[in-house]
């Protein structure tokens, strides 16, 4: 057996730009639109997901997972026929159950906005934070529109985009709605356990509907507190996602859900707010106990969607994560509890139906 399976199959070699013509351009830069980052300018250009002021506000483990820049995009068009990626994701990182180029890695999508189409990636060796790696190489001069995913599970110090001397830099044509759906959340809302970023379910349902977005998911720590209500209530969102049931009880959620709905709902009184109940882990298909605590958080978010609906908000909405990926469905997992890249697929394909009647509603 070779020591490096590269040795012996070329397609698990990363190619590294070589040769003269390539320019490096950093990123941030006007000539970049960097989305899901709500704060990016408030950060100085910095790749986390929160604003540096928050530090002291939020818990530790909430302000480490904030310097995962999941869920964030780099958008630009170019002619160049040849590109390349170098990041330098600044440490680390190995979980036994996700993959370094879903942790760590980039992701070139490429086609305008309704029709990304995935290209090639990059990712760190094993043992450095630095990277570099050539996307494509010899195609054909046109202009391209390309989007750039970052890591979902480690930080992004640096970032680089290495092109043909000389090609042209544009703009990409805008999303379908001018305002983001805002998604907070848990450990699957952030990505794990996507191969790729860019395959974690908001990225892809986001896709699916020409959607902007911004990805507030944090593992294991999505747990409804007055603090992150706030954070979230700053952003000017076309939709607020709530699908941080799997980080709670049934009493916690009971306790935390009408205080984060209140203070989303005093800064914006009209825009839509969507309750997503967890998905069905597979336990629950094993223990009575698992399956009556998943039975106990849904109903706690049907009720208060009931009765908030009923109240007069017609605002509210519901969708049931059972109905994403349902009891016992195969494949669907890593773990049981963390979807593959098929899971996420199955529920950014149930899930666009939800988000279609929401955000484009038949005219009257």
């Amino acid at each position: 057996m070779p020591k490096k399976i590269s040795q012996v199959d070329r397609n698990f070699r990363v190619q590294a730009p070589g040769g003269a013509g390539w320019r490096w351009h950093r990123v941030p830069s006007s000539r970049f639109e960097v989305r899901g980052l709500p704060w990016f300018d408030e950060n100085d250009g910095a790749f986390i997901r929160l604003p540096r002021r928050a530090e002291k506000r939020v818990r530790e483990p909430v302000w480490g997972l904030a310097q995962c820049p999941s869920g964030a995009r780099v958008c630009f068009a170019t002619d160049s026929t040849r590109l390349a990626v170098r990041g330098d994701n600044g440490r680390v990182v190995s979980m036994t159950h996700m993959t370094v180029t879903g942790q760590s890695g980039l992701m070139v999508y490429a086609g305008p906005p309704g029709q990304l189409l995935p290209l090639r990636g990059a990712y760190p060796p094993p043992d450095k934070p630095e990277y570099e790696a050539v996307v494509f190489e010899g195609f054909e001069r046109r202009l391209r529109e390309l989007t750039v995913y970052l890591p979902l599970y480690n930080s992004l110090r640096s970032l680089a985009v290495g092109l043909d001397r000389g090609a042209c830099l544009r703009t990409i044509a805008p999303p379908a709605l001018p305002k983001p759906v805002v998604f907070y959340g848990t450990s699957i809302t952030q990505g794990g356990c996507a191969c790729t970023p860019g395959a974690d379910y908001i990225s892809t349902v986001c896709r699916m509907l020409n959607l902007d977005y911004v990805n507030l998911g944090f593992s294991g720590n999505g747990r409804g507190e007055p603090e992150m209500a706030e954070l979230v209530g700053e952003i000017d969102a076309g939709l607020f996602v709530l699908d941080y049931v799997a980080n709670t009880s049934a009493q916690s959620l009971a306790d935390t859900l009408p205080g984060f709905y209140r203070t989303l709902r005093t800064a914006h009184p009209e825009t839509p707010i969507l309750l997503l109940s967890r998905i069905s882990f597979w336990p629950a298909c094993h223990s009575a106990a698992r399956l009556a605590e998943q039975e106990a958080q849904r109903d706690v978010l049907i009720r208060f969607y009931a009765d908030t609906r009923g109240a007069g908000d017609r605002n509210l909405h519901f969708a049931d994560g059972e109905a994403l990926i349902r009891y016992g469905e195969d494949l669907a997992y890593v773990d049981g509890v963390h979807p593959t890249d098929h899971g996420f697929w199955l529920m950014a394909e149930r899930l666009a139906p939800f988000l279609r009647k929401i955000l484009f509603p038949p005219r009257a």
